[in-house]
């Protein structure tokens, strides 16, 4: 069921203002920076999906005419170059758009595409998006005329996957895989999946983690508590949750741990978000909790997409409400272990869709988010990798040379010792927190160990250099006078 889309319309509005890094990204880096074609006015991010710390798949959504048909792919060693290209296989419906992309690999995917009015066909590439074909099932699946919508497909491995959509003949049209999504079998039917009368699933409104899988309920009703659907045996066998506090729709999900997690719903009114709905569950989505997120100056829930990896929640978008409507302070993304206590990892950079997994190398999540490209199709992705604030590279912070410093002319030189290696990330921050500069540094200047920051456009006073690489980060004073 295309319902989401009513909060993706609410978007409009930002999607061009925040495309680019303005400041304090956190971390967050730019990638995508090479143009892959000249397609004006650009693309916005709908879904992500990251297979490990430098492969990811994104579904993007013309700007143009509103149709999310098309995909960038990491097609290089750090993750930093994308391919871009639409979706699309012979003997599909040519009208559909993408719910998203499910990855095994940086050349393997499956993609589920729905129609306006229902239908749905399953993609599958195994060349990285350089051609696409369409997959078979035993059955006539997602007809339109049957009711049928497909709302989003996911692969558990290399072999194993499910597919969801909304009930047909009495029941959730739930489909399975075994050979990497070549061919798919709808599950047979049980009461658990017999649904409310206008009861269906919801487009890319699921998690999964491991074995498990969840998905939320729709139905428009504003009287109508949606339910969450749960499989423990990779879509099998499922269970239902109590009715929750959300009607309507549940827009996402999110868990932390098998036991633990979050989802939430907007409302509108008059093209206008008039709320933003969160709930909570401890007994692995069985029964649900509203709980009120905080909106503060140190952290804030932000309502366009949300994840969980190792124990944590995250959240990337707007907040609301906004503080300032429109201004780029109210739009960033931030971390929680209760749902309701969030601390900001940065600000002014709004972001559609996000995915991380378990970090490495110490860190806590990696992972990609997309805001917007420019009119020439570069940039709007971002690549993160996020450690504990209190890790610190001890044998980086001590090789670390700045001079001269102070500055007076703004120019520093940077001496690194030897464990720095490339595509580390580099930002100097201001005083109140803003960042004037970032950049990830290339193996000519890891390998020379010294470069040079120009900061002769700032103004006087003292900034702070970081550093961050595999092993943790290291920082430095540095001050212009």
């Amino acid at each position: 069921m295309k319902k989401f889309l009513l909060s993706l319309g609410l978007l409009g509005a930002v999607s061009n203002a925040y495309a680019q890094p303005t400041v304090n990204l956190g971390p967050w880096v730019p990638v995508n920076t090479t143009s892959v074609a000249s397609f004006a006015p650009g693309y916005r991010t709908v879904h992500v999906n990251t297979v490990s710390s430098n492969v990811s798949w994104v579904v993007a959504e013309d700007l143009t005419n509103g149709v999310a048909n098309y995909f960038f792919a990491t097609n290089n060693a750090t993750g930093t170059e994308f391919y871009f290209d639409a979706i699309s296989a012979a003997g599909q419906n040519a009208t559909y758009e993408t719910a998203n992309i499910s990855a095994v690999s940086a050349t393997t995917a499956v993609a589920a595409k729905y129609g306006s009015t229902g239908g749905g066909d399953i993609l599958r590439t195994t060349t990285g998006g350089q051609s696409w074909t369409k997959t078979t099932n035993t059955n006539t699946q997602f007809v339109a005329a049957n009711g049928g919508f497909l709302d989003f497909v996911h692969m558990f491995d290399a072999n194993e996957g499910v597919a969801v959509g909304d009930p047909t003949n009495g029941y959730f049209e739930i489909l399975r895989t075994t050979n990497g999504g070549v061919t798919w079998t709808r599950i047979p039917q049980t009461s658990t999946l017999t649904p409310f009368t206008g009861e269906a699933a919801l487009v890319r409104s699921f998690f999964a983690l491991g074995n498990t899988i969840w998905f939320g309920g729709a139905s428009g009703g504003p009287n109508e508590q949606e339910r969450v659907y749960k499989s423990t045996d990779r879509g099998i066998t499922w269970t239902v949750s109590q009715p929750t506090p959300l009607t309507e729709t549940i827009s996402k999900l999110a868990f932390k741990d098998p036991q633990n997690g979050i989802a939430y719903n907007t409302k509108a009114a008059g093209g206008s978000l008039t709320a933003v709905n969160v709930i909570r569950t401890s007994d692995g989505g069985d029964t649900w909790q509203p709980i009120t997120p905080n909106n503060t100056n140190t952290g804030s829930f932000f309502w366009y997409d949300i994840d969980a990896v190792n124990g944590r929640y995250y959240s990337v978008g707007q907040r609301f409400p906004a503080s300032t409507p429109g201004v780029a302070a109210d739009f960033g993304s931030s971390y929680s272990t209760d749902g309701v206590t969030w601390t900001s990892m940065n600000s002014s950079q709004g972001f559609f869709a996000f995915d991380l997994v378990p970090g490495t190398n110490g860190a806590l999540a990696e992972g990609y988010a997309g805001a917007s490209t420019d009119a020439n199709g570069v940039g709007g992705l971002y690549k993160a990798r996020i450690v504990p604030l209190s890790t610190r590279d001890a044998a980086l912070q001590q090789s670390l040379s700045v001079f001269p410093n102070p500055g007076a002319a703004g120019v520093f030189n940077v001496e690194l010792g030897s464990t720095m290696k490339a595509g580390a990330q580099l930002t100097v921050v201001d005083a109140m927190g803003r960042t004037v500069k970032s950049q990830t540094l290339n193996a000519t200047a890891v390998g020379s160990k010294k470069f040079s920051i120009d900061l002769s456009g700032e103004k006087t006073g003292v900034y702070t250099l970081q550093l961050r690489g595999d092993a943790g980060i290291a920082t430095q004073k540095l001050v212009i006078n």
